[in-house]
């Protein structure tokens, strides 16, 4: 079973600037360092016209879903995958994919920033996908709302560091 999620956050910044942010690596050192309390790290960068970045991070097992730490005995590491294309009449349509090394587990998303009235917003159409026998379907939603909690959190992150680059 899969699970199917919406988020949208608003990032107070025009999406000129939010999709510049997008296209700069020290952007995502910053994202990298700053998204989790493990700081991860930019595998992969590139920003010909689009925007191709491959992120390793690491999710401390407080970060789980309580239902999940029970059957994780050390941090995961996660390999994130994201892709954005060109800024065309304000509107950037993108995708991310990531998968837990060693688990079960992984989602995908179709990424789009739109801008208007000088904010942007990051809306994401998200697939969890757990393939654990039996209590998959329970831990999905759970993961859902942690990939949702990933999202918000890092619209906030464009939004200070395009503050603190001002």
């Amino acid at each position: 079973m899969t699970t199917h999620i919406e988020t949208s956050a608003t990032v107070n910044a025009p999406v000129e600037k939010v999709f510049a942010a997008l296209s700069d690596r020290a952007y995502w050192e910053y994202d990298a360092a700053n998204l989790s309390d493990e700081p991860g790290q930019v595998a992969e960068f590139s920003a010909d016209g689009g925007v191709d970045v491959t992120l390793y991070e690491v999710l401390p097992t407080d970060a789980l879903p309580e239902a999940v730490r029970s059957m994780v005995s050390q941090n995961l590491k996660l390999k994130r995958v994201i892709h954005f294309g060109e800024l065309t009449d304000d509107v950037s349509n993108g995708d991310m994919s990531a998968e837990i090394k060693g688990a079960p587990v992984k989602f995908t998303a179709e990424l789009t920033l739109v801008g208007e009235n000088g904010a942007t917003t990051l809306e994401a159409e998200s697939d969890v996908d757990v393939k654990i026998p039996m209590i998959g379907a329970v831990i999905e939603p759970k993961v859902a709302d942690a990939v949702k909690s990933i999202l918000i959190s890092e619209a906030a992150l464009i939004e200070k560091w395009i503050a603190e680059q001002a």
